[in-house]
């Protein structure tokens, strides 16, 4: 089997509300590989014909397989695959709007969880095997951008999510306080937290400092800046504000992900 990988996104402003990418990765291992994927700020919707892959749950620490459809939530903590042999996935990523959006659900049911797809939606199970009966990438994103057009136009969230995707995604939150949040989205504090917790998973401090933590990762992983200037670029006071916050999410330094040499954003190969 030739490994390969697949990438689409979104190209317009429906789309860009809730999808990140559209993404497939084919590979093989001969030998047990371990995967830690530190926490990105996504939601994942995949479709798995691997062979037998255990997933460690950071929360719990219990280790189960992973079901072939799957959906995780936002990650706090990172998150281990076990795998070997040959590996298909085919993902639908979002961001964390997606949830309520599409399943109509608080996000924060599904945070630090994978849970198999027919528990959250029943038509995930006919897109698995509408998906996999097309071999070729580009036909399997025209499946699922029908899948999600219908999801999106049938929600009763349709006239919320451009909003709410403006408030929360569209403006330099790094710089932001709670006030200016509020200042700028002309709502107050109450519900700017109702909202954030039904829809982005977390309060609106925590959201603030996430995207700080996730400005951060990026910047390490895509730059040749120092770690003082990539903690100040991300919004952190100060250089213990930025190590210590970093280690909250990823339980390494800055500096630990830096030298692991990473070719994919957030994951880590052993």
């Amino acid at each position: 089997m030739t490994n390969s990988s697949n990438i689409y996104y979104p190209i317009n402003e429906v789309e860009k509300s809730i999808l990140k990418s559209i993404w497939r990765v084919q590979e093989f291992n001969n030998n047990i590989q371990t995967e830690t994927i530190l926490p990105k700020g996504t939601v994942e919707l995949i479709f798995n014909l691997s062979d037998k892959i255990t997933y460690l749950n950071p929360t719990t620490n219990v280790t189960t397989n992973l079901p072939c459809c799957f959906i995780n939530g936002i990650n706090f903590k990172p998150l281990q695959l076990i795998k070997s042999g040959q590996q298909i996935f085919l993902g639908i990523q979002l961001n964390a709007l997606g949830i309520k959006a599409l399943f109509d659900i608080p996000a924060t049911e599904l945070n630090n969880t994978v849970v198999e797809s027919s528990q959250v939606c029943k038509s995930l199970a006919d897109l698995y095997h509408q998906l996999f009966a097309k071999s070729l990438f580009d036909s399997q994103v025209e499946i699922i951008k029908k899948w999600l057009y219908h999801k999106i136009s049938t929600s009763k969230h349709f006239v919320e999510i451009q909003k709410l995707y403006g408030w929360f995604y569209s403006q330099n939150i790094n710089i932001l306080s709670v006030k200016e949040f509020c200042n700028n989205t002309c709502i107050s504090d109450r519900q700017l937290r109702r909202l954030s917790s039904e829809w982005v998973g977390m309060s609106t401090e925590k959201f603030l400092l996430y995207n700080k933590y996730l400005s951060s990762l990026y910047l390490l992983h895509n730059s040749d800046l120092t770690l003082t200037q990539i903690g100040m670029e991300a919004g952190f006071y100060d250089q213990s504000h930025f190590i210590r916050d970093f280690k909250l999410y990823t339980g390494m330094k800055p500096k630990e992900y830096k030298s692991a040499n990473s070719s994919v954003l957030g994951h880590i190969f052993r």
